[in-house]
């Protein structure tokens, strides 16, 4: 085996650390995810959003610090909206037909004159509460508010 192949398949296996895997078979989805926040990005590769450093993580829906990906270990789908609040440090809420997510501490309403919450997934607008995430998803919360 040439050296390039024998090293890409440590470094493939040693990024899978923390996963699950089953009679040799990887059990977890992945996808990409964005949060933005009136056109900045939320630094989602910071400490305090990831498994490894946060004291409520879960499993079901969770980051890791080796890479830019969600991952979704467990017997069901999660929906868009039970992921972000699996996530530590972001939480939802529902406000009547009006979605509420807040991230560190920060509450952003979307029965609020001033603020507009879309979920998009792989380029389309979904309902956050209705779809259950899948495998390669590409996942974007974008948040604008007039402050």
């Amino acid at each position: 085996m040439k050296r390039r192949a024998v090293i890409a398949t440590t470094a493939s296996l040693a990024s899978l650390a923390g996963c699950v895997f089953t009679d040799g078979k990887i059990e977890y989805d992945r996808g990409g995810i964005d949060v933005v926040i009136d056109g900045s990005p939320v630094d989602l590769s910071a400490d305090r959003f990831q498994s490894e450093h946060a004291e409520n993580d879960s499993i079901e829906f969770h980051l890791h610090e080796r890479d830019e990906y969600w991952y979704m270990e467990g017997e069901e789908p999660v929906t868009f909206v039970e992921g972000l609040d699996l996530l530590p440090h972001f939480e939802y809420a529902r406000n009547g037909d009006d979605h509420v997510v807040t991230i560190n501490g920060i509450a952003y309403d979307g029965g609020d004159s001033d603020t507009e919450l879309s979920f998009v997934v792989n380029g389309e607008t979904v309902d956050p509460a209705e779809y259950d995430v899948r495998d390669g998803d590409e996942l974007r919360l974008e948040i604008t508010t007039s402050a």
